[in-house]
């Protein structure tokens, strides 16, 4: 039976062999410390495929897309009770009262500028590693006006 020979990566290759040699080097608790580290790596590389199969099958569907342009999305999960914010490079977790905050204060300024200010003002209070990760530094940043649109967007506020 013929098989296939398996093509390796000449450059793959010369780093398995560097860390293999390194590894020697090494103490107990730094091969602990590695081997924690490639298990980070490992379920990073697994979310990123999942997210991008996740992405090519919301882009099958018929939703309403948020504008162009923006650098920010909001994604509901499964369950519903969490939103992933993706705002540049940035991704973050919100959970069902922080967005419904963020929405009423979209609706409820009397003017975009005044709902940038207050969106800053709260994220600065509650939520300041939004705004340190997307490196929004105040409330005329283009990634606001990109999330005040996004929200705008896609979501209604309910009649009470």
């Amino acid at each position: 039976m013929f098989m296939a020979k398996k093509r390796v990566d000449p450059h793959r290759a010369k780093l398995e062999k560097e860390l293999r040699g390194a590894i020697r080097e090494v103490d107990e608790e730094g091969l602990l410390f590695l081997l924690q580290q490639a298990g980070v790596l490992i379920h990073n590389a697994r979310v990123e495929r999942l997210n991008k199969v996740a992405k090519e099958i919301r882009g099958s569907r018929t939703e309403k897309a948020a504008p162009r342009g923006t650098g920010v999305e909001i994604e509901e999960s499964d369950n519903g009770k969490v939103f992933f914010l993706t705002m540049g490079q940035s991704r973050k977790v919100l959970n069902l009262n922080e967005l419904k905050k963020l929405v009423r204060i979209c609706y409820a300024a009397e003017t975009r500028t005044d709902a940038l200010k207050q969106l800053y003002t709260v994220l600065s209070r509650e939520r300041r590693d939004i705004l340190l990760d997307a490196h929004i530094d105040g409330p005329q940043n283009v990634v606001m006006d990109g999330l005040f649109r996004t929200i705008r967007a896609k979501f209604k506020l309910k009649d009470r």
